[in-house]
C-alpha cells in the first residue's frame, strides 16, 4: 500500500511537470524528467523494502522473546502442578500467539484456584491445630490440678506418719519403763520378759520404718572405701540401714543371724560392724564374744569396730556390751543421721564434709 501510494505520487509529479513544461521543450528534457521520476520511484521503493524488512525482523525477535517467556512460564506451571497438564490446557506450538496466551491465562487461573484450595486446606489444618492446642491446655490444667491434689494428699500422709511417730515414741518409752521396773524383773517370767523385749524390738523397727518414710537424708556421692557389715534378724531394720549406708557410697554387707555374721568374718574383713543384740539363734553379745575370739586367727587383719544396735541402753547393758568386746552402741529407734554419725566417729575419712567423705 505504501509503495502504491509512492507510485501514484510520482505519477502525479510527472504529470504536473509535463503540464508545466512549455510545448516547445524538446523530448530529451521530457525523457530526463521521466528518468528522474523513475529513479525517485525506485529509490523510494528500496527504502520502503528495507524498512519493511527491518520491521519484520524486529517483530520476529519480539515474537521469539514472547515464545521463550511462554516456555519458561509453562515449565514453571508444570513444575508447580507436578502432573502433566490436561489436553485442553496444553500449548499448541502451531497455534497463534494470541491462542497460546489465552491457553496460558486459563492455566494460570486453574493454578490460582488450586492454590486457593490448598490455602483453605492449610487454614483448616491450622484451625484444627488451634483446637488441639486448646484441648491440650485443658488437659494440662487438669494435670496441674491433679498434681496439686497429689501434693496435698502427700502432705496429709506425711502429717499422718508424723502423728504415728508421736504416738509411737511414748509407747516405746512406756514399754522401756516396764522392762526397767523392778516389779517386772522380779515377778515376770522369762517368757514374759522375752515377749515384752520382742515387742520393744518390733516397735523399734516400726519407728525406724516411719523415720525413713517421713524422710531420710540421701546424697549422691563417689564410691567409698569403708566396708560395713549389718547383723540384724529384722528385715525392715536391715533393709533401711543398708539403704542409708549405700546411699553414702559405703560397701555394705548384711547378715540375718550371728552364725551368718561369723561365716562372713572368715571370708572378708570389715571396717565397721553393726550388731543387733536380740536375735533368735545367737544374740549379739554372744556373737561378739565369738567374733573377738576368731579375730585372733586373722592376725593380718585390723581389729573390727563393733557397734551394738539395741533398744536397751542402760548402764548395766552398756557394761555388758563392753565386756563382750563391743566398742559402741546405737539406741533403737535411731534416725538415719544417727547411723551416719556413728560411721563418722569410727571411720573418719570415709564420710566427707557433707554427708560422706
Amino acid at each position: 500500500m505504501a509503495q502504491a501510494a509512492l507510485v501514484a505520487l510520482c505519477l502525479a509529479i510527472g504529470l504536473s511537470g509535463w503540464w508545466l513544461v512549455p510545448s516547445q521543450a524538446s523530448w530529451s528534457a521530457t525523457s530526463w524528467l521521466l528518468l528522474a521520476l523513475l529513479a525517485l520511484l525506485v529509490g523510494s521503493g528500496l527504502n520502503v523494502a528495507v524498512f519493511l524488512t527491518l520491521l519484520r525482523q524486529r517483530l520476529r525477535a519480539g515474537e521469539d522473546r514472547v515464545e521463550a517467556a511462554l516456555g519458561r512460564m509453562t515449565n514453571a506451571l508444570n513444575a508447580g502442578e507436578g502432573d502433566a497438564p490436561a489436553a485442553a490446557e496444553r500449548l499448541d506450538p502451531q497455534a497463534t500467539l494470541v491462542e497460546r496466551l489465552d491457553a496460558l491465562a486459563r492455566r494460570l487461573e486453574g493454578q490460582v484456584d488450586r492454590w486457593r484450595c490448598e490455602l483453605d486446606a492449610r487454614r483448616g489444618a491450622e484451625r484444627r491445630l488451634a483446637d488441639d492446642l486448646v484441648a491440650q491446655r485443658g488437659r494440662l490444667a487438669r494435670l496441674t490440678t491433679g498434681r496439686e491434689r497429689a501434693r496435698e494428699e502427700s502432705r496429709l500422709k506425711s502429717d499422718y506418719l508424723n502423728h504415728l511417730q508421736q504416738v509411737l515414741t511414748p509407747l516405746m518409752a512406756s514399754v522401756g519403763e516396764v522392762l526397767a521396773s523392778d516389779l517386772f524383773r522380779r515377778d515376770a517370767s522369762e517368757a514374759e520378759r522375752a515377749a515384752v523385749q520382742g515387742l520393744r524390738e518390733r516397735l523399734a523397727d516400726t519407728a525406724l520404718l516411719l523415720e525413713n518414710l517421713v524422710g531420710a537424708p540421701a546424697s549422691d556421692s563417689e564410691p567409698a572405701r569403708g566396708r560395713v557389715l549389718i547383723v540384724d534378724d529384722g528385715p525392715v531394720n536391715l533393709m533401711l540401714a543398708q539403704q542409708v549406708l549405700e546411699r553414702q557410697g559405703l560397701q555394705v554387707s548384711t547378715a540375718t543371724s550371728g552364725a551368718d555374721a561369723l561365716t562372713r568374718l572368715d571370708k572378708q574383713a570389715y571396717d565397721l560392724v553393726f550388731m543387733d543384740i536380740y536375735m533368735a539363734d545367737m544374740d549379739g553379745v554372744e556373737t561378739c564374744r565369738t567374733w573377738r575370739a576368731r579375730e585372733a586367727d586373722h592376725a593380718d587383719r585390723p581389729r573390727n569396730v563393733v557397734v551394738a544396735l539395741t533398744a536397751n541402753a542402760g548402764d548395766a547393758d552398756r557394761r555388758r556390751f563392753r565386756a563382750a568386746g563391743m566398742d559402741d552402741y546405737l539406741a533403737k529407734p535411731y534416725r538415719p543421721q544417727d547411723l551416719l554419725e556413728v560411721v563418722k566417729r569410727w571411720l573418719p575419712g570415709v564420710l566427707g564434709t557433707g554427708e560422706r567423705a
